[in-house]
């Protein structure tokens, strides 16, 4: 899912369990509420401007996967558009608008192209990429992330070799 949440709540043993639980299932908390897709939140706080979710109504205890439940139901943007694709997060399904050709995406691939295309044209550092999307500390050695961009040329560029979606950067990669 990889979704960016913003919690608002005086609760701490709460906000402490899901600033821990959230990131396993890709959805990450964020202390900056402009930056967020959606909103948690514990009454008297709200907001009508992005997709909310009053958690204070659920029963307690707070039974983590009818929060997930409620959290997928919620009307994020689960469609986003790179190039000429139009990617189905929920599905993970990308459609070659041009072709009308529709190929079945990796979780990863799904949480890669999202976050490249949230930092749409910027150049994003390997090191930043496996903390993000694997949670890997900076300093380990791996072919992961090589391994994941090279898939997903083949599924992007028309010629691989010869990229023109999925960029190399002086020290990581770009979405044009």
């Amino acid at each position: 899912m990889m979704l960016r949440i913003y919690l608002k709540t005086k609760d701490l043993l709460i906000l402490e369990a899901l600033e821990e639980l959230l990131p396993q299932v890709g959805i990450y908390l964020t202390t900056d509420e402009a930056d967020a897709e959606g909103l948690l939140f514990t009454l008297p706080y709200s907001s009508e401007k992005k997709p909310s979710l009053d958690f204070s109504s659920l029963s307690k205890p707070l039974r983590f996967l009818d929060l997930l439940s409620l959290l997928g139901n919620l009307p994020y943007s689960q469609e986003i558009s790179l190039a000429h694709f139009s990617l189905d997060i929920r599905e993970k399904n990308l459609k070659n608008l041009n072709t009308h050709e529709v190929q079945r995406l990796t979780e990863k691939e799904c949480q890669l192209l999202r976050f490249f295309h949230q930092n749409k044209g910027q150049e994003l550092s390997k090191e930043k990429l496996l903390q993000e999307i694997w949670d890997y500390h900076p300093d380990a050695e791996t072919h992961t992330l090589e391994t994941h961009i090279y898939r997903l040329r083949q599924k992007l560029e028309e010629d691989p070799n010869n990229p023109q979606i999925l960029l190399n950067g002086k020290d990581g990669y770009l979405i044009k």
